[in-house]
């Protein structure tokens, strides 16, 4: 599975109970990981490089069907992550984001952040603190057990570009 080795499998050691106790398996050559708990499992790629989508989906979708096989089971759920910067390029995020705020109510402002909590997910856009001028987006989404990768990763786009689009960055593909 994309390199791993016995190193990269850990458990969360700070679990209040039996229920919070899940196994993560780092996929480090696609800076990724795989948590898998007692009813979830969850995705997590950070900063991805969008040339190796086929092979995280590919790796994603595997590990899906390896749990379900496992488990002779669907799980109740699956949870994806998504975080990542974006440079501005073209785009003005002071002003792209103050638009996201009431300006008369918290004044002026070098980058305006928001989150969105919804039943299925949550959007948060803030300032990123690693690279200058940039934002930072983490999309978090659920999905039902017997959800493909494809499936997945496609809600997962669409709402890359409705973030992309809240930072005033247009024309992605």
């Amino acid at each position: 599975m994309a390199n791993v080795e016995l190193t990269d499998f850990s458990f969360n050691k700070d679990a209040a109970n039996i229920g919070e106790i899940y196994l993560n398996i780092s996929i480090r050559a696609l800076n990724a990981a795989v948590r898998i708990g007692l009813d979830t499992v969850t995705f997590i790629v950070s900063n991805p490089d969008w040339s190796m989508a086929p092979q995280l989906s590919s790796v994603f979708e595997a590990v899906s069907e390896r749990v379900r096989e496992l488990l002779q089971l669907k799980p109740r759920s699956q949870e994806t992550t998504l975080a990542f910067h974006v440079t501005p390029g073209t785009a003005d995020f002071r002003a792209s984001t103050a638009l996201l705020v009431n300006q008369s109510l918290v004044g002026d402002s070098l980058f305006c952040g928001i989150s969105l909590h919804r039943n299925d997910g949550n959007l948060i856009i803030d300032k990123s603190l690693r690279y200058e001028g940039a934002a930072f987006v983490r999309l978090q989404r659920k999905f039902p057990g017997d959800a493909t990768f494809s499936d997945v990763s496609s809600r997962l786009y669409e709402d890359e570009v409705s973030a992309l689009r809240l930072l005033g960055v247009t024309g992605v593909v």
